[in-house]
């Protein structure tokens, strides 16, 4: 009878790690810390992508690989003070990439110009302890591929090589423990590195100082009459049509035909008025 129960379990064993070596892993690495008042650093690593080509639509289309992460890290700031972030060696060069701390939390987010198809490192985000205790360090966020769609379980694929429908691998995040143990005083007043940057803001102010065009903010309109002169004051593009204020300047000559017609029509409605008056 045994036998007949290991014969079950081992294709059960089998099947459970076949869908449990889908998921993605996104950890911080170590996953306990234990501290004697010494710097505290953590490595991002993402773990287990697939490579372009293992998801493949039943039309030929293939995704997979890392094409962009959003990565959120909440920290206790009675415990952990920001210190700085480092982007490792595969991250560095990419062009659109920002990380921020601010108010317990680090926000990182980075897309690639070629989806990334093996395990690596985001970077290294570092804490300097200020309170004996412990504490947790969580992280969250969404993990994209090569399509720009989230691994997160959801979306499913009518599959080229099986012919049924799957779903993408979903991501689990693994956050680490901190032990502080001492303070170290010497530490507490370093100042910190940068605590926030965004690569692709300063590439865009780069292309902006260096661009030749220029942006009008006045238009002049040439009516086809003599005597006024009409400045398009502001023009307000909505999504149903645009709104456009005008002033008017007229110059101070004046047509002495233009004159006389005004004191006739005066003349006129006086008299009509003084009959209702009656």
């Amino acid at each position: 009878m045994y036998r007949y129960i290991i014969y079950f379990l081992i294709p059960m064993f089998i099947l459970l790690n076949v869908v449990y070596s889908e998921d993605i892993y996104v950890r911080l690495i170590p996953e306990e810390v234990v501290s004697e008042g010494n710097i505290i650093k953590f490595n991002i690593s993402i773990e287990n992508i697939p490579k372009v080509g293992d998801i493949k639509y039943y039309d030929g289309t293939e995704d997979g690989g890392c094409k962009g992460v959003d990565i959120y890290i909440n920290y206790s700031p009675d415990y952990l003070k920001p210190y700085g972030f480092n982007w490792s060696d595969i991250c560095k060069n990419e062009k659109i990439k920002s990380y921020e701390f601010k108010n317990g939390t680090f926000v990182l987010s980075i897309l690639f110009n070629k989806p990334i198809e093996e395990n690596f490192y985001i970077g290294e985000i570092m804490f300097i302890p200020t309170k004996k205790g412990e504490t947790y360090v969580n992280i969250s966020g969404v993990i994209s591929s090569a399509l720009g769609i989230k691994y997160d379980g959801i979306q499913d694929y009518y599959d080229y090589y099986t012919k049924t429908f799957k779903k993408y691998p979903k991501t689990k995040f693994f956050g680490a423990k901190v032990i502080i143990k001492e303070i170290n005083e010497t530490n507490l007043t370093n100042t910190s590195l940068k605590l926030s940057e965004t690569i692709e803001e300063k590439n865009f102010e780069n292309i902006k100082s260096t661009s030749t065009s220029n942006i009008i903010n006045r238009i002049y309109i040439n009516p086809q009459v003599r005597k006024p002169e009409v400045i398009v004051k502001e023009i307000n593009i909505t999504e149903y049509r645009p709104i456009v204020k005008i002033i008017v300047n007229k110059k101070n000559d004046y047509d002495i035909s233009n004159l006389f017609f005004g004191i006739i029509l005066g003349i006129i409605f006086g008299f009509i008025f003084s009959k209702f008056k009656k």
